[in-house]
């Protein structure tokens, strides 16, 4: 890539820092504990954004030689393939099997995936750990979210635990 286009790279996410602030001031609400709103995170992530696309084009501008190398290896379009499905089957299921079971099921198809693309033949016991992973890791979140914060996640059993 060349200067120009990290140029281009940098004016984006700054753009799109400042459409997010735009969007953040149309969220109404007072701010809770610690004096902290519903807007914070969008505002914080706005500002982020902008400065890193200022960065970037800063850098882009300053740096005379490449600032990236074009890979040398082919595209990796069977890994690519498997994390994508894995999103799309929890897009799927997520309201008919609930949140941690489609979350544990796209966790072992990005798994699969990221070992295709490293040139690694998943076995099915790897297939398994990753399964039991991926509820290890959304079981956990699913209760957080549901049971502390008190936000509603597709579950599996009405007013379950899963």
């Amino acid at each position: 890539m060349n200067q120009r286009s990290f140029i281009y790279i940098g004016a984006g996410t700054a753009l799109l820092g400042v459409l997010m602030g735009v969007g953040a001031t149309q969220i109404h609400g007072d701010a809770g504990y610690g004096g902290v709103g519903p807007a914070f995170l969008p505002w914080l992530v706005a500002t982020v954004l902008v400065v890193l696309g200022l960065l970037l084009m800063r850098t882009a501008r300053t740096k005379l030689e490449s600032m990236i190398e074009m890979p040398e290896f082919a595209p990796r379009w069977l890994a690519m393939g498997w994390v994508s499905v894995g999103l799309l089957v929890n897009a799927m299921l997520i309201e008919r099997v609930g949140f941690v079971c489609s979350c544990a099921l796209l966790f072992a198809l990005a798994a699969r995936g990221f070992r295709i693309g490293a040139d690694e033949r998943p076995t099915p016991r790897d297939s398994l750990r990753d399964l039991v992973l991926g509820v290890i890791i959304s079981a956990p979140v699913f209760w957080i979210f549901t049971k502390v914060l008190g936000l509603n996640l597709p579950a599996l059993f009405k007013g379950g635990w899963i």
